[in-house]
């Protein structure tokens, strides 16, 4: 019990001092969210605007591609796209496609109306369970983590997609270039 209550202080304490994204989980209301990374419309915002690409440590890399939705009251996650898995050496590991599976959080950075947006344009950090697909076959599951800097987003935020494959022992931490969306529906 004692270590329980350590656990819980210590991540309250990580939460308020920022070290930890707040999240919103069933009770902060009900909002629907579509979100869109590395397609139509932000492509056509910047020549690397898609797909979305991140960097594992060892120079493999990972682009991604997709839209859905999500409701932050019943954690529930829509839509999907497309990945490619490439080594250092630019040999394609793997390609598929990645469906989402459920809402893991999600915290607001508040309007795209400060930069001059539609108010129901949003920044944000959103954590997505997914299934990465070969050939249609399940291969590995992954959190994506999608984050949009519109809004007020905490200093040394950068715009982009991380993917963290579960098993596989390889993490694409490092973003690269790419837009995300997040719409208020």
């Amino acid at each position: 019990m004692r270590t329980t209550k350590s656990v819980l202080l210590l991540l309250s304490a990580l939460l308020l001092t920022g070290f930890l994204p707040a999240t919103v989980f069933a009770d902060s209301g009900h909002k629907t969210y579509q979100y869109l990374l590395g397609v139509d419309p932000l492509c056509s915002l910047a020549p690397d605007a898609c797909p979305d690409v991140s960097s594992a440590p060892n120079g493999d890399m990972v682009a991604v591609a997709g839209m859905g939705t999500f409701d932050i009251r019943s954690m529930t996650a829509t839509g999907g796209g497309t990945f490619v898995h490439t080594m250092a050496d630019g040999t394609v590991r793997a390609s598929g496609t990645w469906q989402a599976t459920k809402l893991l959080a999600f915290r607001s950075f508040g309007s795209g109306s400060a930069q001059g947006l539609p108010s129901n344009f949003e920044g944000g950090l959103a954590l997505i369970q997914v299934t990465l697909k070969v050939h249609d076959t399940p291969v590995f599951n992954a959190v994506l983590k999608v984050g949009c800097e519109l809004g007020n987003p905490p200093g040394g935020w950068h715009e982009g997609i991380e993917l963290t494959v579960l098993g596989a022992g390889i993490n694409f931490n490092e973003k690269v270039s790419g837009f995300t969306l997040f719409i208020l529906q």
